[in-house]
């Protein structure tokens, strides 16, 4: 999931170079480069989500047959391999389109024509399906311990703890690709008009979604155990440090 973030953030200046210029300028062959990369790297993040709930909910489940590294392996392999044979089809025909009356460039995902129908598959591969995937496999996490006996308090908080991280950042990407979605069937049912709402949505919509792969591993970090750890020491260190410059005062009061 991170090689996927860091595809999305290499990605970037090319977006930045089309907003400050207003048009593409990289001509049709890296348009549909450009597009693959974009949905590969996203197919690659939400199917990498699925994988750790998959995997989350079978090392719960079924605690004494622990994952073989080969099958570990394999499921990795499995998201990339996934990830390309779902993308390549949705962007093969990415394309170049020119505005005649104002001459300005736009990289586009797929002609005008099907734009309903990648927009709708999409929707369902990218965010539907995994979505429903990862809901699936926590509901029957949260089944199994409601049956399961007493689990002992640090497997719990391990559970609980690694249970956070993923649906926090299962959140995240909804939070941050759901109305890109709602943008996208907008402009196809002609909503979308030039003006401030509709503009300052765009942009916002458009901030959403490179922020996603930005936001991933400062969430990983405050919510890494090592991190609230380290904290705690750094607090510490800078308690006891303030401490005995109180007590010396203390004392220099006491002799005087």
């Amino acid at each position: 999931m991170a090689v996927a973030d860091l595809l999305t953030l290499l990605l970037m200046p090319f977006v930045l170079a089309s907003i400050i210029y207003y048009t593409w300028i990289w001509g049709d062959v890296f348009c549909k480069f450009f597009q693959f990369c974009s949905t590969f790297s996203l197919a690659a993040s939400i199917y990498s989500l699925c994988v750790v709930s998959i995997a989350r909910a079978r090392i719960i489940l079924r605690p004494y047959r622990t994952p073989k590294t080969t099958t570990l392996i394999f499921m990795i392999i499995s998201v990339w391999t996934l990830s390309f044979m779902v993308s390549l089809p949705l962007r093969i025909q990415a394309t170049v389109e020119t505005r005649l009356s104002t001459n300005i460039s736009f990289c586009v995902p797929t002609p005008r024509q099907q734009h309903y129908q990648v927009l709708l598959s999409q929707f369902i591969l990218y965010y539907l399906i995994p979505i429903s995937v990862i809901a699936c496999n926590y509901i029957r996490i949260v089944l199994f311990l409601q049956k399961s006996p007493v689990m002992s308090v640090v497997s719990s908080q391990n559970t609980r703890r690694a249970s956070i991280k993923i649906l926090t950042a299962t959140a995240t990407f909804s939070a941050c690709w759901l109305p890109v979605y709602i943008l996208e069937l907008c402009i196809y049912l002609g909503m979308y008009h030039h003006s401030y709402l509709w503009d300052s949505f765009y942009f916002a919509c458009n901030i959403l979604q490179y922020l996603h792969p930005c936001v991933n591993p400062v969430l990983y970090v405050f919510l890494a155990k090592r991190y609230r750890d380290q904290k705690k020491i750094f607090l510490c260190c800078q308690k006891n440090r303030v401490h005995p410059q109180i007590l010396s005062v203390t004392e220099l009061k006491e002799r005087t």
